[in-house]
């Protein structure tokens, strides 16, 4: 069966394409925006022909055909993926093989409005990790200083700001400090439901940013989708940890608070958990402090809760975390298998 068949092709041109473009996170003002196919664009120089149902930029000459082609190109899908997503309505993007989803699905034709002042918007946030770029603070952060795998950083979809920008389609919705490393937080399923931002450079400015009504959850818990039985699951108390144990080689989580093991996070490890029958191990690292402490103690209960071997690991003399134990000893450690290169 041809695929084209089943998509009635002229109702889907039909569909105003700047209702099509705002479903793709785009920012139209007055038939025009700033170009989402080359950075920077000081100037809207995107038009929108609403008669025609097409769009074309006048920098960089991108043209867009009609509303299926503007589809094609933002989120670089064939011919059928983008028909299908005009037809289903699914609001989710592309990056790489892997499609994530960002927030609530709009049926076909609708555009993204937000629900609630206090509702993040996440088609924006979506657009500012489409096609991920590292700026030099970023990659002197990540690679130098943190020893972070490139194939990480890429895995987890980091991206970075070289230019303060707003945290919503609005500018009241407040600004995203620049330069910043942006760090996307992805549901189970892989829903995009927050983004935070953190800031690398030399002024005092907040370190860390969420933009308001975010969801709050567990750090990279698409892994917990993706575990088999016999898996060691490591559980950071922050991102930094976090990213460092998977350059170590190891499968890991980070909970958003340091002091607080929340009932959605332990409802998630428990759900992981029971897909495989219990037959997983958890690993902690608790930093060196007050704090590394009180977590420990929760996952300990969790872990008797569910049934699961827990393995309690001590920092070295000095570390005060797993990233500042990884920083120190470089990428010598990684172990294929995923397992302690020593008891620490």
């Amino acid at each position: 069966m041809n695929m084209r068949n089943s998509f009635d092709i002229d109702k889907l041109k039909a569909i105003p394409i700047i209702e099509v473009a705002e479903r793709l996170g785009i920012e139209v003002r007055g038939h025009k925006a700033h170009c989402v196919f080359h950075s920077p664009d000081r100037h809207p120089s995107l038009r929108f022909y609403e008669n025609r149902g097409t769009a074309h930029c006048f920098t960089c000459g991108k043209h867009c055909s009609s509303t299926i082609d503007l589809v094609m190109q933002v989120r670089n899908c064939s011919f059928v993926e983008a028909c299908k997503w005009l037809s289903e309505g699914d609001t989710f993007y592309t990056q790489g093989n892997t499609s994530y989803k960002y927030g609530n699905s709009h049926t076909s034709g609708e555009s993204y409005k937000k629900t609630s002042e206090d509702t993040a918007d996440l088609v924006h946030l979506a657009r500012l990790i489409y096609n991920p770029h590292l700026n030099s603070d970023a990659r002197r952060f990540l690679f130098d200083e943190r020893k972070i795998s490139k194939e990480v950083a890429e895995r987890m979809h980091l991206s970075s700001l070289s230019r303060e920008v707003p945290m919503s389609g609005s500018i009241h919705g407040g600004w995203f400090n620049a330069p910043s490393l942006l760090i996307p937080y992805f549901s189970v399923d892989g829903e995009l439901v927050n983004l935070q931002a953190r800031y690398l450079g030399c002024e005092k400015k907040p370190r860390f940013q969420f933009p308001k009504g975010a969801r709050t959850i567990i750090f990279n818990a698409p892994q917990l989708a993706q575990l088999a039985p016999g898996d060691h699951l490591c559980i950071a108390e922050g991102v930094s940890d976090c990213l460092a144990m998977l350059s170590a080689g190891y499968k890991a989580i980070a909970v958003p608070s340091a002091t607080l093991l929340t009932c959605d996070d332990r409802h998630l490890i428990i759900e992981a958990a029971a897909r495989v029958d219990g037959k997983i191990d958890i690993d902690i690292w608790p930093d060196n402090d007050r704090a590394g402490s009180e977590l420990a103690n929760q996952i300990a209960l969790l872990a008797t809760d569910i049934g699961v071997t827990l393995h309690h690991h001590r920092l070295p003399e000095g570390c005060k975390d797993f990233g500042d134990y990884w920083e120190g000893l470089g990428n010598e450690v990684r172990r294929p298998e995923g397992k302690p290169i020593r008891n620490i």
